[in-house]
């Protein structure tokens, strides 16, 4: 059973709306609520875990705004860097990550990844089907 990490109400009000600004494309604004959360579990010294877990999440706000600028470099530093930390979609690290299906959102991405990487990518996917 996994161990959940309480959040303070600043913390949740934080998470949602870098939820709602993920969900709507926003991803740099969405980003930055999220590392508003990340130096507030950093300070509360909470389990590495779920540092490392809100880390990937604001990376994979970073890889959909490098797929929006058609950045493949960026999109496979960050693919690197958000699966270090929240894991792969055969290997998640996290079920749940608060309310955040990771397991859901480490799939939706992924073919981004794959475009981003393919011999000629198309650039032709929808950020916004990813949501959270």
């Amino acid at each position: 059973m996994e161990v959940d990490c309480p959040l303070s109400q600043q913390e949740q009000r934080w998470l949602d709306a870098g939820i709602i600004k993920f969900n709507t494309g926003r991803y740099w604004h969405a980003h930055e609520d999220w590392e508003e959360m990340w130096k507030s579990l950093k300070a509360r010294e909470v389990e590495q875990r779920y540092i490392l877990g809100i880390q990937g999440l604001i990376q994979t706000t970073a890889l959909m705004l490098q797929y929006e600028r058609q950045k493949t470099q960026g999109i496979i530093k960050m693919w690197k860097k958000l699966t270090d930390k929240i894991g792969t979609p055969e290997s998640p690290l996290f079920e749940m990550l608060w309310c955040v299906n990771i397991p859901k959102v480490l799939h939706d991405v992924l073919p981004f990844h794959a475009d981003a990487t393919a011999d000629e990518p198309t650039w032709s996917l929808h950020p916004n089907a990813v949501q959270m």
